[in-house]
């Protein structure tokens, strides 16, 4: 709104006193002189505008006992929805000052959108004051006058006997100290609707005031009536004419709030050459952070004009995320900083956006971790293998946590079955990190399970067998007999491992094979082995002689490895030995 230009301000005040200017008496026209202007806070429809004569404005004394402000208006009209009003002066007026008064009618007031009535905030109207028209007239021209909160202002100023000179310098005043061009002459437009092509720089920075003072209104509260007589006091009792710091930091914030809003359709209110106070750059001072879910994260901006300064304290900045929840959706700011908080219940990842004025930023990039999330699991099984029909095994998932340690109690554990006839049971959720599972399968086959826990899984094959109930060895002769020699006796000795639930008794052990019809004396007294006499006093060759069968007791699984020949010989028919022939074991079959 301050707009520092001191070329376009004596231009101004050039304007202001060629309007205002003229000496007294001139000719009459005979249509009278057509007085036209806007009535704006915004734009007031349906207002009654009446001109009165300043009488003897040509002189600072009045005369005794005559008021200055004529009782009977000379002209008036209403006002049309745009504000607009059209009034012709008699003929016979055709020298001295002016007053415009509007009472009545509403406007929509340009900050909150709300529709307001002018009698709400001027008691007595809103008014305008203009000096001497003889000028004017005497040059047939027509005479323009916008009507507005500033120019009130300066009828206020002017006081209940304004003189010519007087009235010019409450203009010149008032236009002075809040930096716009002439108070009087400038059209004022609506800002709520986008501005028709052409307008001036004048009527553009005249729109921004006029929607300033209704944003100032909404962020300080009080009447038009109120909020104009605070900065007239204060700028009188300033020797510069100008308004304390502190209000027209106020008043600055105000101008940029309205025109960084959504009430402004016009972005050109947000550019240095209409608005020298709008934002041009937001400089991030976070850019970027990480946080627990439960934690929260400090996001702050600064915010400059075009020359680097910081904006005016109180100016808005809006803030808009992607995920979690701010502490506010806009901030003011101090020093040029504004400053929000972000937090989130939910894991990922938040873009915060800063806007203010026409500018927007990315303001930072917020992660947010569950340090409670977990990070890692193994899965495991109690048993290398499973048994059909043996008991169900034990599937483990020990998960940990971001933060390190194990999961809190209590977090979701899943189990699949990926692959394979198995069926899972009894699954419970993570205590002390480990959860666990039941897994059976009635099929011989390997069975893929996968445990998940957050976003992350293993899988774990366990292969299942029917369980064995008997091991069967065979043993033969091996070696080379001399020629025409048959075996007659044969003694050998089987070792089997201790602990794998084998078992034999002297009934399970029979001839078989080369040894059909032979003496076989089995000796299973021994654990670990059996010890075995065959004898045939026809002979026989070389091979299978023997068929243990083992009993496997539930839960055990026997190799071939646990089978093993120990010490073995050999006789001829005439029980003499024959070195070259031993007993092995021919194989082992586990069912």
């Amino acid at each position: 709104m301050r707009v520092r230009n001191l070329t376009g301000l004596f231009a101004s005040l050039l304007i202001l006193a060629i309007v205002g200017c003229g000496g007294g008496g001139g000719s009459n026209t005979t249509s009278g002189t057509s007085l036209s202007g806007t009535a704006s806070k915004g734009p007031i429809a349906g207002g009654t505008v009446k001109v009165f004569e300043i009488i003897s404005s040509a002189t600072f004394a009045p005369r005794a006992n005559i008021p200055r402000y004529g009782t009977t208006a000379l002209a008036q009209d209403i006002t049309d929805a745009d504000g607009g009003y059209s009034i012709t002066i008699p003929s016979s007026f055709t020298t001295g000052s002016l007053l415009i008064q509007i009472t009545g009618g509403s406007y929509k007031d340009e900050a909150t959108g709300a529709t307001r009535n002018v009698d709400d905030q001027y008691a007595n109207g809103m008014r305008a004051v203009f000096s001497n028209i003889s000028g004017v007239v005497k040059r047939g021209g027509a005479l323009s006058a916008s009507v507005t909160p500033f120019t009130e202002m300066a009828a206020a100023d002017a006081g209940p006997n304004p003189s010519d000179q007087g009235i010019k310098n409450s203009n010149q005043k008032i236009a002075l100290a809040f930096n716009l061009p002439d108070i009087l002459g400038t059209k004022a437009l609506d800002p709520t609707k986008p501005f028709p092509a052409g307008t001036s720089a004048a009527e553009q920075s005249y729109a921004l005031a006029l929607a300033t003072f209704s944003q100032y209104q909404k962020d300080s509260g009080g009447t038009l009536t109120e909020i104009g007589a605070a900065m007239l006091a204060e700028v009188n009792a300033s020797s510069t004419g100008q308004l304390t710091p502190v209000t027209e930091t106020k008043i600055d914030a105000s101008s940029n709030n309205f025109a960084g809003s959504t009430n402004n359709l016009n972005p050109v209110l947000n550019t240095p050459a209409v608005n020298p106070s709008a934002p041009a750059a937001i400089l991030t001072v976070s850019s970027s952070a990480a946080s627990d879910i439960d934690g929260s994260v400090t996001i702050t901006v600064q915010v400059t004009r075009a020359d680097n300064t910081p904006v005016p304290d109180g100016t808005v900045v809006n803030f808009t995320k992607t995920l979690g929840t701010l502490s506010a959706d806009s901030a003011t700011t101090v020093n040029g900083s504004a400053s929000v908080t972000l937090t989130s219940p939910t894991p990922g990842s938040a873009v915060v956006t800063a806007t203010s004025g026409g500018v927007s930023t990315p303001a930072a990039a917020v992660s947010f971790t569950d340090p409670n999330a977990p990070t890692s699991l193994v899965l495991t099984a109690n048993a290398a293998r499973g048994v059909t029909t043996g008991p169900a095994v034990l599937l483990s998932a020990n998960v940990v946590r971001l933060a390190g340690g194990p999961v809190p109690d209590g977090t979701p554990v899943t189990f699949a079955i990926i692959s394979g006839p198995g069926t899972l049971t009894g699954a419970t959720a993570a205590s002390g990190g480990i959860a666990t599972v039941n897994l059976t399968s009635s099929a011989a086959a390997s069975v893929v399970v996968r445990a998940t826990a957050g976003g992350v899984s293993q899988e774990l094959s366990v292969p299942f067998i029917v369980q064995p109930t008997q091991a069967i060895v065979k043993l033969r002769t091996t070696g080379t007999l001399p020629a025409g020699t048959l075996i007659g006796g044969i003694s050998a000795t089987l070792n089997y491992a201790s602990g794998k639930g084998l078992s034999i008794v002297p009934a399970s052990v029979v001839t078989s094979g080369v040894a059909a019809g032979s003496l076989l004396v089995p000796n299973t007294t021994v654990a670990g082995q059996v010890v075995l006499g065959l004898i045939n006093t026809s002979g026989i060759a070389l091979g299978e002689y023997a068929t243990l069968t083992f009993a496997v007791a539930d839960g055990n699984f026997p190799a071939s490895s646990d089978f093993t020949m120990g010490p073995s010989s050999a006789i001829d028919a005439a029980t003499a030995n024959l070195p070259g022939v031993s007993t092995t074991i021919l194989g082992v079959t586990i069912q």
